[in-house]
Formats: C-alpha cells, sequence, structure tokens
C-alpha cells in the first residue's frame, strides 16, 4: 500500500512538472548561453580560488635560491640554450603516429565482422596513409639512430639511379 502511494505520488509530481511551462525562454538559446556563463564562472573558481586561499594562507618567506631552476631535483648545469639531437624529435612523433593509428583501429576492428568490405577498404586506405610515409622514413634513413657521417654520400631513396 505504502509503495503504491509513493508510485502515485510520483507519477502526480511528473505530470505536474511536464505540464507546467518551464521558463518563459522556452525555445531560445539564453537558457542554453545562462548555462554556459553559469558553467564557466563555476570552473574559473574552482580552479583561481585555490590558488587565492593558497595565496593569503601560506606563508611567505622569500629566498633566492627558490628561484633557480631544477630538472627532476637536480642543479641546472650550463645554458639551457643547447642543441637538441632531432632523433629524439622524429621518433617521438613516428611513436604518436602509430599510437593514434592503433587507437583508431580499436573501433574498426569491433565492427569489423558487422560491416564486412565496407571496413576492409576504408581500413586499407588508413593504413595506406600511415604505412607509406613510414616507409619512406625507413627508406631514407630517418629512424636509424646511428647514422654515418663520414664521406658518405645521401642519395634519396626514391630518385631513380642514373645509368
Amino acid at each position: 500500500m505504502f509503495v503504491e502511494s509513493v508510485f502515485h505520488l510520483n507519477e502526480l509530481a511528473l505530470s505536474a512538472v511536464l505540464q507546467a511551462d518551464a521558463s518563459p525562454y522556452q525555445g531560445t538559446n539564453v537558457e542554453l548561453v545562462l548555462g554556459m556563463l553559469l558553467f564557466f564562472l563555476a570552473g574559473f573558481a574552482m580552479a583561481f580560488g585555490g590558488l587565492f586561499v593558497g595565496w593569503i594562507v601560506r606563508p611567505k618567506m622569500p629566498h633566492p635560491e627558490k628561484g633557480t631552476a631544477y630538472e627532476c631535483g637536480e642543479p641546472a648545469i650550463g645554458s639551457s640554450w643547447v642543441q637538441f639531437d632531432l632523433r629524439f624529435y622524429t621518433v617521438a612523433l613516428v611513436f604518436i603516429v602509430f599510437d593514434v593509428e592503433v587507437a583508431l583501429l580499436w573501433p574498426w576492428a569491433v565492427v569489423f565482422k558487422e560491416m564486412g568490405a565496407p571496413a576492409f577498404w576504408a581500413f586499407l586506405v588508413f593504413f595506406l596513409l600511415i604505412a607509406i610515409p613510414f616507409v619512406y622514413e625507413w627508406r631514407s634513413g630517418y629512424l636509424d639512430w646511428v647514422r654515418a657521417s663520414t664521406g658518405q654520400e645521401r642519395h634519396a631513396p626514391l630518385e631513380a639511379e642514373a645509368p
């Protein structure tokens, strides 16, 4: 009996909510803009409120050592303007490309049996767009970690050999 009365009250409340006009701005974007503004203000308050409270609460004891730069707890030695080896950059880019490829191939693998041939051709196009530049980098020697630099002349791998 009690459960039936609770369900009946819920039905009455739901019908009252559905029949009532929710807002005088119904059908306009005013509610959307106000919701986005409220969301932005709440995010701003959470992000900068904690920083502001920390700035007020923490003790202020300046010291020259606190202003120095360090890397992983080690003091900086020399200038920070050093020549960076581009091999690290190349390896990072290749990793990102193949990481994204694996992430995008997972949904394809899940629906492959359901979609059949169209899924295979979409996969083949996607795979070739990734594989052709990889083969080019490999044949050009960009993936070799140690390159010979003593008097060897580099040729583009895709150029035809002159007789």
